[in-house]
């Protein structure tokens, strides 16, 4: 199985914050969480809720 490097991962986070996706996709996260198609620790959604409250603030 192929893995993504670091570098990989910077430059899909780019793209995904270039193209005005990053707000999507992390709303896209925490409603499959809400609906209970995918597990997360409260750690994690509330790392999700605060990103996207930062993305909205500056625009992403």
């Amino acid at each position: 199985m192929n893995h993504l490097s670091v570098d990989d991962k910077l430059l899909l986070a780019d793209l995904a914050l270039s193209q005005k996706y990053a707000k999507e996709l992390v709303q896209s996260e925490l409603m499959e969480i809400e609906l209970g198609l995918r597990e997360a620790e409260n750690d994690r959604v509330k790392k999700l809720n605060d990103l996207l409250v930062i993305l909205h603030k500056t625009g992403y």
